[in-house]
């Protein structure tokens, strides 16, 4: 689901030079999205979940319109590679990255952190003075290796089940505590 480090293929293998970037199409990419979160979910976050949890974790993206609405606030960014998203981040509101997934088989490749420097540029832009997250127990590293400090364990509840995750936040503007 979530990548850190670019590393070479083997030859003829896409590399991250090979990803197109744009925004996300209302309409036209919420089953493509879709695509790419069950599966970071399903098969990426079974070394930190259950089977129940990913399972209620995943039924987010079972109503395509609600998901494609989700998907329209904000900016979605995604990273696709000959013409099919691999990877998404979505920024929402600006100073809080909503999303972040990576399909299986892109990890590892940088496209991750790449993403949240891309939503971090934004988030700037918009003065936002932090960036926050709630990030996965698999994203956490990916997160705080882009600068981002832990602020809370929480548990969130999907139905049924309690996922952990964590709140994350990444100061943007020095801050000045002298009176």
């Amino acid at each position: 689901m979530f990548d850190d480090f670019a590393q070479p293929g083997a030859p003829g293998t896409p590399t991250f030079a090979d990803i197109g970037w744009r925004t996300y199409e209302p309409g036209r990419d919420a089953a493509s999205l879709a695509a790419v979160f069950r599966a970071a979910v399903n098969e990426l976050a079974a070394s930190h979940y259950d089977a129940p949890q990913r399972a209620a974790w995943s039924t987010s993206a079972d109503n395509l319109s609600e998901f494609d609405a989700r998907l329209a606030r904000g900016v979605t960014l995604i990273a696709d590679y000959a013409g099919a998203p691999v990877a998404f981040a979505q920024l929402f509101p600006v100073d809080h990255v909503e999303m972040l997934y990576v399909a299986p088989g892109w990890t590892r490749r940088g496209l991750a952190s790449a993403l949240i420097a891309r939503l971090e540029a934004l988030a700037r832009e918009a003065e936002a003075s932090t960036l926050d997250t709630d990030a996965s127990a698999l994203a956490r590293p990916v997160f705080e290796r882009a600068g981002f400090s832990r602020v809370a364990e929480e548990r969130v509840r999907r139905g049924s089940v309690s996922l952990p995750r964590f709140h994350l936040c990444k100061p943007l503007r020095a801050v000045s505590f002298s009176g």
